[in-house]
């Protein structure tokens, strides 16, 4: 397989952060802006040069067509935003609740298939397997009274999914089950949104048995992402800029399928192009990536995302100090929301759940230094609970989509998961 370049394609990666599926909200109620029909029209345009159905799409279809039964459940939240739920159900088993990453939906945990992707591999090991949906993404683009196409929608980074979204889906995983507690795994984003929930929440954590953090992220200073280095020097600015043009979210680019199978399936010159996309942002494997799943990727990836949560994660790498901190309104917002000219530092110390976390020696975005002083701030590493990949160039990406993540990361996991279970079952004879 020829090498990816590292710099040959940063100038569309950094179109792609910039652009990506960049659509206009409305500030009014009820109205489009002019650019998000000019956009629709051009999708509308370019989808009859390609199948845009040409792989299966979404949690539901991926996982019936790998012949997994699958329910798909609603969860209200506080705010009255309507997520999507997906269930590989085992009744009576533990129940294992998985969330996934920036740009990501729970499509791309499964997108690996059976015998090799994370929540299958649950599923096979016993487990009642529960797979959330952030605000905003394909699945949870519902709300009792705003519409996406509002600003107002997309007025929330992931400090309100750590707040919101967790608290209302744990309640009705364990309302359907009857289970006391359940597992968490998250993925990067999947981990911050955890550790929001446990600084602000921390009542949840006697409702959680492990919390497992692949790629953890909360300290974002030392990334080494050019992309969201680029985002890290001023991200008011940038989430300002967007504001002004009345784009308030990104992702979900409904032109990806086409490109995905125009310009990046098996013998299409540019395929190592569309590797290295994923690469420049996210770290460099080309070893760990099946090519011919890329289309497969496109057709699901990426998923929507506020521009705030891009923001948030800027503020942080911004920030001087090695931080991990609410939202940063500026002075008079930060005097109104929270009574002080900063906002405040999340507490990592009422995480108390047992941890795990696994983090990729090759990770831009997750990475040493960082991984290091979060495990600091953590109370409540379990014994052996701090793993390095155990191959030097697994990157961020690699833990869902890695030919060998089931040899590297997936089996340690659910061991760890199924060890504790015995571990509870002791303590209770």
């Amino acid at each position: 397989m020829r090498k990816a370049s590292r710099w040959r394609i940063l100038p569309l990666a950094l179109g792609l952060l910039g652009l990506l599926g960049a659509a206009p909200a409305s500030a009014a109620p009820g109205r489009r802006g002019g650019g998000d029909l000019l956009l629709q029209h051009a999708l509308q345009g370019l989808s009859v040069m390609g199948s845009l159905d040409a792989h299966p799409r979404g949690t539901y279809a991926l996982l019936t067509a790998q012949g997994f039964p699958v329910e798909e459940h609603s969860v209200r939240t506080q705010d009255g935003y309507l997520l999507g739920l997906f269930r590989i159900p085992r009744p009576g088993r533990p129940a294992v609740l998985l969330y996934h990453g920036l740009l990501n939906s729970s499509a791309d945990l499964v997108l690996l298939g059976r015998g090799r992707a994370l929540p299958q591999l649950l599923y096979a090991a016993g487990f009642d397997v529960w797979l959330g949906n952030a605000r905003g993404t394909a699945a949870s683009q519902r709300h009792e009274w705003l519409r996406p196409n509002q600003a107002e929608f997309w007025d929330f980074t992931w400090h309100e999914i750590g707040t919101l979204d967790l608290p209302a889906v744990i309640d009705y995983v364990l309302a359907e089950t009857g289970q006391a507690t359940l597992h968490y795994v998250g993925h990067s984003q999947g981990t911050t949104t955890f550790f929001v929930l446990g600084s602000e929440r921390p009542e949840y954590m006697d409702k959680v048995a492990t919390f497992t953090g692949l790629a953890p992220v909360a300290y974002t200073r030392d990334m080494r992402s050019v992309p969201l280095q680029l985002l890290a020097l001023a991200p008011n600015f940038f989430g300002g800029l967007l504001s002004l043009f009345g784009i308030h979210k990104l992702g979900d680019l409904s032109i990806a399928p086409w490109l995905g199978d125009t310009f990046c399936s098996d013998g299409k010159i540019t395929q190592p192009l569309c590797a290295d996309v994923m690469f420049v942002i996210c770290g460099w494997d080309p070893a760990q990536l099946n090519m011919t799943m890329i289309p497969e990727i496109t057709a699901n990836t990426p998923a929507s995302v506020s521009v705030k949560q891009l923001v948030h994660y800027g503020q942080l790498a911004h920030s001087r100090d090695l931080a991990f901190r609410q939202f940063d309104l500026g002075r008079r917002g930060n005097l109104k929301k929270y009574n002080a000219t900063h906002p405040p530092d999340y507490d990592l110390s009422r995480v108390r759940v047992p941890t795990y976390l696994v983090y990729g020696a090759n990770d831009l975005l997750s990475v040493q230094s960082n991984i290091d002083k979060l495990s600091l701030q953590l109370p409540s590493i379990a014994p052996g609970g701090l793993r390095r990949v155990p191959y030097d160039r697994f990157t961020h990406l690699d833990f869902i989509f890695g030919t060998n993540a089931k040899e590297l990361v997936y089996d340690d996991v659910i061991a760890k998961i199924t060890r504790s279970l015995n571990f509870e079952t002791d303590n209770k004879a």
